[in-house]
């Protein structure tokens, strides 16, 4: 680890802490990434999955926050089991930006306890000496995977679903242990996208159970991603945790998602990025609302009605600093939907 310039750290006060359980190793700064404001930084950023039936797969989120007024840079994490995979990160934080790492664990690949590390670099560069300083935050992810409960597949995905549509997904709990009387006894949370049954399924040695979740037509527009608790007479493990992702396709939606990051762009030049509109029914372009300051969208009302249609939107900052517009999109059947455009003007080089 490459501690920070001296000029930066006496100006935002981030030398590295003693460790509370080694006098001989010092707690990385880039823990403070994942520290709430306020908080000291912990030797370890940990989380911990709990047990779980074999072939669990469970997502989790780590957040993170640039505390610092200047751009920071993160490195593919790595871990260093198969059994876990980086699904999405942020790969750039402005200032005080927030950014996030999504892992997900596969213990179908594990039994009994796991610990796995996950290794990155977040990287910096003094704004006037321009010389580079980096940290490794010591990051670590717990479970436990319990052989004699299996599940198969490891978590409910629903897909993207359209709203105001209904579908069910199957999954199967085996135990082979050694408790006789071992059951599902009932469905210990209540998920507003959707319904949960367990049903008894005849087996060939242990107890088998299908769950079977159904998705409401009234679930809510947007991506979900809860948990179904199920309570068991087993005093070793009372409650069972299964993953239930999906999303609810809302009539008009943005496809990549209704932020734009446009980064930073001298004063005086422009950058493009064009923006596809998705809906379940033929439409057109009509309008789109909150244009200024540097931004601007420009839309072919011309094209035919279809499914899905593109614009374009230009940002030209006029000056130095930070730039946040919401853009409302509308459409010729009445319906609009927000994007909001966050971008930095730099000085000319």
């Amino acid at each position: 680890m490459r501690p920070l310039p001296l000029g930066l750290a006496l100006l935002f006060g981030i030398f590295s802490q003693l460790p509370t359980a080694s006098a001989q190793e010092p707690i990385p700064w880039a823990n403070k990434f994942f520290t709430a404001k306020g908080e000291a930084p912990p030797p370890v950023v940990l989380h911990d999955f709990g047990t779980m039936p074999k072939g669990t797969v469970k997502t989790y989120r780590f957040k993170m926050t640039n505390i610092y007024a200047f751009p920071m840079q993160l490195q593919e994490p790595k871990a260093t089991c198969g059994c876990l995979s980086v699904l999405e990160y942020t790969g750039q934080m402005g200032p005080r930006e927030t950014g996030h790492i999504d892992i997900k664990i596969d213990t179908s690949r594990v039994e009994g306890y796991k610990s796995v590390s996950l290794t990155l670099k977040i990287e910096g560069r003094d704004p006037k000496t321009r010389e580079a300083f980096w940290s490794f935050p010591k990051i670590e992810i717990r479970a436990v995977s319990r052989p004699d409960i299996a599940i198969n597949p490891g978590a409910i995905a629903f897909g993207v679903v359209p709203a105001g549509q209904t579908t069910n997904q199957v999954v199967n709990i085996v135990y082979t242990g050694s408790q006789k009387n071992w059951n599902l006894t009932e469905v210990a949370s209540k998920n507003e996208a959707f319904d949960v049954a367990i049903l008894p399924m005849p087996a060939r040695s242990g107890k088998s159970f299908q769950i079977t979740a159904t998705l409401k037509k009234t679930a809510a527009s947007g991506q979900f991603d809860e948990q179904i608790l199920l309570k068991t007479n087993d005093l070793a493990a009372p409650t069972l945790s299964l993953s239930a992702t999906g999303t609810v396709q809302p009539p008009l939606s943005l496809v990549g998602g209704d932020r734009m990051k446009m980064g930073g762009v001298e004063v005086g030049k422009k950058l493009e990025q064009n923006v596809i509109v998705r809906s379940d029914k033929p439409f057109k372009l009509a309008a789109v609302d909150g244009q200024g300051d540097g931004v601007t969208v420009a839309i072919l009302k011309q094209l035919p009605a279809a499914k899905s249609q593109v614009f374009t939107v230009t940002f030209a900052p006029g000056k130095v600093g930070p730039l946040k517009k919401v853009l409302k999109i509308k459409t010729d059947l009445g319906e609009s939907i927000d994007l909001t455009v966050e971008g930095i003007g730099t000085e000319p080089q």
